[in-house]
């Protein structure tokens, strides 16, 4: 195990050291003269099972120091080491007290005291399972991941790395554990891109699978039915996959393709009507609505006449991404706030249903080469009358592209929660035009009505 000792009198290192080799032999001593210097250590060198802090230290205030400390590592003893009259003025009694696992070491050292204090932090330690600081690890067994991605989360099921050689690796995050985003700003601030998931059974899962529905999407003359089969299992994956993990560059050549090959398809086929019949939609859930959703919007953009690039991504993303974040499927179900059927979810669902626009459009901006996608996603809910959500803007404060969308993503979502029959897709369609006829809904809901009334 490893201590980090913060003091600007390096002859209170000697009289540590002394102290540490004494009583706790197998304990590496490292010290550091000030603030900067300790949060150089605590990000390349660690895990530190104890830090302590000199009351006295001249270029650093204590506690402030104590609260950058935790906010950087997350939850583990701090020791605040010196005089009675120093740790009374310079040492935040709400800061001591509010973490029970916090302890003092006055100066002049009284060794049962020492041993005291250092040995709780140590069982606190040893609970906590600390491990060795820099492990050896095949970068086959690790994950690269953008380091922007963990502002997503809180807490991971997953050990995260830090590259310190090509073959050397520090573990700064546990999985399970919560950290805080303070923690990543850390980092983000020394220029680091890239943060290391270690790989268990899900990733490994989940890459096999990007491999394989990859591979079945290059191959050439298959039947529009196992590409639409793959492009599903493709979607899931990636909603799968963002959900537990984030984005990774994997995960938008991913989307990128099925994209791609979606824009092919449509080109090819020469009947709407048997393009669309072909689409697997026998569960109706995420992963097939957002495939189908994708085709609408290809189709409005035919139908309007719109051969931007731009345009077929942005709206392929978009529907590859809008309820990525969901975690139960019956959500679908739900219209908006004010349905009484969302009082039947979980606090977190029902939170989770109103934010995930929201949410959805922030891993929209994980993306490169899509732009304003996030505002497209953002707008998923938004009704011309200015009744939607979660902003509950009127048709004039809509895009194009964004109406496109809504129309598409509504159009599939209702039906996937009808009984799929022609005659549902008419009904819905009657809906659609009673609700949306206004303003830029106008043309985009005629270019829709042009690929169902075929």
């Amino acid at each position: 195990m490893k201590a980090l000792f913060i003091c600007d009198n390096k002859e209170e290192w000697t009289k540590l050291s002394q102290l540490f080799m004494g009583n706790f032999p197998k304990v590496e001593l490292i010290c550091a003269l000030n603030g900067h210097d300790a949060l150089e250590h605590l990000s390349y060198e660690g895990p530190f099972a104890i830090v302590m802090i000199e009351a006295s230290i001249k270029d650093d205030d204590p506690s402030l120091l104590g609260k950058e400390v935790l906010d950087t590592v997350g939850e583990r003893p701090i020791i605040f080491i010196g005089t009675k009259a120093f740790i009374k003025d310079r040492v935040d009694d709400d800061l001591y007290n509010n973490h029970p696992i916090n302890g003092i070491i006055y100066n002049p050292y009284d060794a049962e005291n020492f041993k005291d204090v250092i040995g709780q932090s140590l069982d606190w330690a040893k609970q906590e399972e600390f491990e060795e600081s820099i492990e050896e690890m095949d970068r086959d067994d690790l994950l690269p991941m953008r380091i922007r991605n963990f502002y997503m989360f809180k807490i991971v099921p997953y050990d995260v790395y830090l590259e310190l050689t090509q073959t050397k690796f520090i573990k700064i995050i546990k999985r399970n554990r919560p950290y805080t985003h303070s923690k990543i700003q850390t980092y983000a601030k020394k220029n680091i891109k890239n943060l290391y998931l270690g790989k268990n059974d899900f990733i490994l899962m989940l890459e096999e699978g990007i491999k394989k529905v990859t591979e079945n999407l290059l191959q050439k003359n298959q039947s529009n039915v196992k590409y639409l089969g793959n492009q599903i299992r493709g979607a899931l994956i990636i909603q799968q996959y963002i959900r537990a993990i984030g984005v990774s560059d994997d995960i938008q050549a991913l989307c990128s393709l099925i994209i791609e090959t979606t824009d092919r398809i449509f080109r090819k086929q020469g009947n709407y009507k048997n393009l669309f019949d072909d689409i697997p939609f026998k569960n109706g859930d995420f992963a097939e609505q957002a495939i189908m959703t994708s085709y609408y919007c290809e189709a409005i953009l035919h139908n309007l006449g719109w051969k931007s690039d731009l345009s077929r991504k942005k709206l392929g993303l978009a529907s590859l991404l809008q309820d990525s974040t969901l975690s139960n499927e019956d959500l679908m179900k739900v219209d908006g706030p004010q349905d009484p059927n969302l009082q039947m979810f979980t606090k977190d669902e029902q939170d989770e249903f109103l934010t995930h626009p929201i949410k959805a459009a922030e891993i929209a901006r994980h993306f490169q080469g899509y732009s304003e996608v996030d505002f497209v996603i953002a707008q998923q809910h938004e009704r011309p009358d200015g009744t939607g959500f979660p902003f509950g803007v009127t048709v004039n404060k809509l895009s194009a592209h964004s109406c496109a969308f809504i129309l598409a993503s509504t159009f599939v979502c209702r039906f996937a929660i009808s009984k799929r029959t022609p005659e549902d897709k008419i009904r819905i369609l009657d809906q659609l035009r009673f609700e949306y006829n206004v303003g830029n809904f106008k043309e985009t809901l005629q270019a829709l009505e042009k690929s169902i009334r075929v």
